[in-house]
């Protein structure tokens, strides 16, 4: 089978299993998110179920809490002594933390306590639009706003219950209040009028009681509670600690809280913007607008992350899935290198087999036509022996790029920098070559330096650089008849260029003729035998020394390599 393919079998049979896996164990997370959510659900269910049935219980306990309020603020009232009430009144105001203030009307229902200065200005004035309103028979207290049927319905259960308590304990008040009434009023045949009335001006909700004295027909006396004291109160009365305790709140009818250092977990006004909440309404004429609400937004236990499971374990099973196809594709990837690697390996073989048998060959057929006495005259032997002698160097070349090569590919190759003149080291090599330059029909033009050029080498490096770049030209820009050396002085270090009038080489391989075993033609058959090591000894040589090697097209068709030195 050939290497992609195979490649791409291994890759499905990672892929295809791994993403198997991916999609049960995210299936899996699913379901069990699923389950958590339930869970959560059913817990929240709980939790609500439990928040009302406490609110109830805070709601009933309210109520019989204010039902007492009034029980005991209106048998005060009519034990105020009609003969001298203001002192009795001022008494009762300085005593008794319940009452904001106490007032009095004279016959004509004119104000007359609380004393008229500027302390007393805003009560006063919610009184007297209060006796305005009585005065005219008018609605004494502004109706609640319209409850809906869940109010509706959470009202009537709750005053169901609160009406067992409160009947029973009027029942033994009134007991203990008309016995009273009847020893100090055992002369009277009249009961006095008395009531509770919520009042709701532009200053908020008062909460007054009043008793029409018998003695003085057409004077009133009455009390304002003081609601900021009962809002305190009222604080004992919620949870004060367990799972519960920053769950409830007192609310007034325009949504302000009275309970803020209590309850922390949302700052909305209206039940309905709050998620999870109950809402109880306290009884009409006690606390008129006032509700008990209850929260449930924190939800403890299973699923209290929300989708927070489904997210982290889809991450970590993302995670797994990726970590597997990256461990698998830098495997194949690998693979497939390693692959390419011993195919090129296998074609470097070839190759320099094919390179060393061609020199051997000639070299064996002049050897035996010289030893069997073939050869015509002494003219031909010594031609005889100058191809033996050029193909010995062409094998000599050979051996020594593939153990260059050997020794760069293991990490053994050691330099030995020394001081020379590069004007005249250029100008040896050069001269050692010129006649393999001419051979090829090629004309060596030098563009050196006259004065000396001072620099530190390996001289066996340097020679086999310009050496691989000089055969380089040779094999394939012979046509151009050109070529063209010259050495420039760079600050700092020096640039060696070596120009030929070839074909040049075409964009696509203009880098990777650097690579190891590459060639533009890379067949056995080709017209210019190579194994494809000359240009990466070359560049591994030059970087080795410090430097760098590189190729540019010529102006005008070409090429010419650029050899930097430090």
């Amino acid at each position: 089978m050939p290497v992609p393919r195979r490649v791409l079998l291994y890759w499905l049979l990672l892929l295809l299993p791994t993403l198997a896996a991916g999609g049960g164990a995210l299936w899996l997370l699913q379901r069990e998110q699923a389950r958590i959510d339930a869970q959560a659900a059913a817990a929240t269910a709980a939790r609500r179920t439990a928040i009302e049935a406490r609110a109830r219980l805070i709601v009933e306990n309210i109520e019989l809490f204010m039902g007492d309020v009034q029980n005991g603020l209106s048998e005060s009232l009519r034990a105020v002594p009609m003969e001298a009430p203001d002192r009795y009144l001022d008494d009762w105001e300085r005593n008794n933390p319940l009452i904001q203030t106490t007032f009095r009307t004279d016959a004509q229902r004119r104000l007359i306590r609380p004393r008229n200065d500027p302390s007393n200005t805003p009560i006063r004035a919610s009184l007297e639009a209060w006796l305005a309103a009585r005065n005219q028979k008018t609605e004494l207290a502004r109706a609640p706003a319209a409850e809906t049927a869940d109010e509706a319905s959470l009202r009537r259960d709750v005053t169901s219950n609160v009406a067992v308590v409160q009947s029973a304990r009027s029942a033994v008040q009134d007991v203990a209040s008309a016995r009273k009434r009847q020893e100090a009023t055992a002369e009277m045949s009249v009961v006095e009028p008395s009531g509770w009335v919520p009042w709701r001006d532009g200053r908020g909700l008062h909460l007054l009681g009043w008793r029409a004295p018998a003695t003085t027909p057409g004077t009133l006396v009455g009390v304002v509670v003081n609601l900021e004291e009962i809002r305190i109160r009222l604080e004992s009365l919620l949870p004060r600690d367990g799972e519960l305790a920053d769950a409830f709140l007192i609310r007034d009818r325009s949504g302000a809280i009275l309970q803020e250092k209590r309850y922390r977990a949302t700052s909305a006004s209206k039940s309905d913007e709050i998620e999870n909440t109950v809402v109880i309404p306290i009884a009409g004429p006690l606390l008129p607008g006032w509700e008990v609400v209850g929260v449930a937004t924190e939800t403890t236990g299973p699923g209290a992350g929300g989708r927070g499971f489904l997210i982290l374990g889809g991450l970590l099973v993302s995670t797994f899935m990726a970590a597997i196809l990256a461990g698998g594709g830098l495997l194949l990837r690998q693979a497939r290198e390693s692959a390419a690697e011993a195919e090129r390996k296998t074609s470097f073989v070839a190759n320099v087999s094919h390179e060393f048998k061609t020199p051997l060959t000639t070299i064996r057929l002049y050897a035996e036509l010289l030893s069997q006495k073939r050869v015509k005259n002494a003219s031909q032997a010594d031609d005889y022996l100058r191809v033996i002698g050029q193909e010995t160097e062409r094998l000599t070349r050979l051996v020594n790029n593939a153990l260059d090569f050997s020794r760069l590919e293991q990490g053994r190759k050691h330099f030995n920098p020394v001081p020379v003149d590069l004007t005249a080291e250029i100008n040896r090599i050069l001269d050692v070559h010129t006649p393999r330059v001419s051979e090829c029909q090629l004309q060596l033009i030098r563009h050196l330096p006259d004065q000396p050029l001072p620099a530190v080498v390996d001289r066996d490096a340097l020679e086999q650089i310009v050496l691989n770049l000089v055969d380089n030209a040779c094999k394939y820009a012979a046509e151009g008849g050109e070529l063209t050396v010259s050495l420039e002085v760079r600050n700092p270090g020096a640039r060696l260029r070596v120009a030929d009038r070839g074909p040049g080489i075409p964009p696509e391989h203009r880098e990777r003729i650097f690579d190891k075993f590459h060639r533009v033609d890379d067949n056995l058959t080709a017209d210019k035998s190579g194994a494809g090591l000359g240009l990466s000894i070359a560049r591994q040589l030059a970087r080795g020394l410090g430097g760098d090697l590189r190729h540019e097209p010529r102006p005008d068709g070409g090429s010419v390599f650029v050899l930097d030195l430090p």
